[in-house]
């Protein structure tokens, strides 16, 4: 398998960590010095980001979209849109949002280093939220 197959495999294989709510899964996926930033500027560490699923986050659906990595030595960067039907605290979060991945190979692996989100997405002719009228 190509470094670039691989690096996509461990995309695939974080999204179903995160759709099953696997918090143990996030182990073998995420650098131990991983930083996840959310779509409103929260941070979290490794820790933090499994410990959601050990809490109220229930990912009804959760899917990777038109996954793309560009190689640079031993680091990968993942863009693509992140689709999810979640539920945290009673409060539905069905959004997609764009995501950036960073990769790193350590010890002849990939490992999850970096997620930011940002959104959620919205139509591209809409006007952007800072230039719609307020009623």
């Amino acid at each position: 398998m190509s470094s670039q197959e691989q690096v996509l495999d461990l995309v695939d294989r974080w999204a179903q960590a995160e759709r099953d709510g696997d918090a143990d899964a996030f182990g073998d996926l995420l650098s131990d010095d991983f930083a996840g930033i959310g779509p409103v500027g929260f941070k979290l560490d490794k820790e933090q980001w499994a410990g959601r699923h050990r809490g109220d986050l229930k990912n009804h659906h959760f899917a990777i979209l038109d996954a793309q990595a560009r190689l640079h030595g031993d680091t990968a960067i993942v863009s693509g849109v992140q689709e999810q039907r979640t539920s945290v605290r009673g409060h539905e979060s069905n959004h997609s949002f764009r995501v950036t991945l960073v990769a790193v190979r350590q010890d002849d692996r990939w490992l999850i280093a970096n997620i930011q989100l940002s959104g959620p997405l919205q139509d591209p002719s809409a006007p952007p939220p800072f230039a719609r009228e307020r009623s």
